[in-house]
């Protein structure tokens, strides 16, 4: 029997090309910059958003694994500049056991007016909850960074893939809502939510033709 050919793979966004993301890929030249720690089940997650990130931000790195304590390149990308963890606080995450540090919170506002844009670093850990939470507990050198206390100015839209709560945000949706903030310009980070939005629609619209016709 013929073997099937092997799904042909976007050189540029690494996704199959019936769902690759460069078409609607906007360079933006962010002043904040921004970093990711992805965990590797998302590598291949079709309905990942990190990569909309990736592709968009001129000023942006990504690091695939679980524990990156010993990854050299992040922790010397750590010691410069003002680094803030964009994640819920660490405490309320580990109930029923030993709690790690309290982070030091920061509001957005705060932030931007205290420290020159260019010298401000987002990081955020990209995966489900709970594959965040046990990166968390794997690196603690996290627990000692100071937190983003982000107030997102509009709900997800996040229809494709399940949230933890009404107030959780895609990985997209916290870094557009952290860099406008940060950097008051909503127009400069809406290609990322342009192109999130398409992509969103392309997945739910690949879910309705498989849908079953009811007769």
């Amino acid at each position: 029997m013929p073997t099937s050919s092997p799904r042909a793979i976007c050189p540029t966004c690494q996704r199959p090309e019936k769902v690759c993301l460069c078409q609607w890929i906007k360079p933006i030249h962010n002043l904040v910059e921004v970093g990711i720690l992805q965990h590797p089940t998302e590598t291949s997650q079709i309905k990942g958003t990190a990569k909309i990130a990736e592709l968009s931000l001129q000023k942006s790195h990504v690091w695939i694994g679980e524990n990156f304590t010993d990854e050299q390149t992040l922790q010397a990308w750590l010691k410069v500049g003002e680094v803030f963890l964009l994640y819920p606080e660490i405490a309320a995450l580990n109930e029923g056991g030993n709690k790690p540090t309290s982070q030091r919170s920061y509001d957005v506002d705060w932030v931007s007016a205290h420290y020159p844009l260019t010298q401000i670093k987002l990081l955020i850990l990209d995966g489900t909850w709970r594959k965040t939470h046990k990166m968390m507990m794997q690196n603690t050198f996290l627990h000692s960074l100071k937190r983003l206390q982000l107030t997102p100015k509009t709900p997800s839209t996040y229809q494709i893939r399940k949230q933890k709560d009404v107030g959780s945000l895609s990985t997209i949706e916290a870094i557009y809502q952290a860099l406008m903030q940060l950097e008051h310009d909503a127009n400069k980070f809406q290609p990322l939510m342009r192109a999130f939005q398409d992509m969103v629609a392309q997945q739910l619209a690949f879910r309705t033709k498989n849908e079953p016709q009811s007769k």
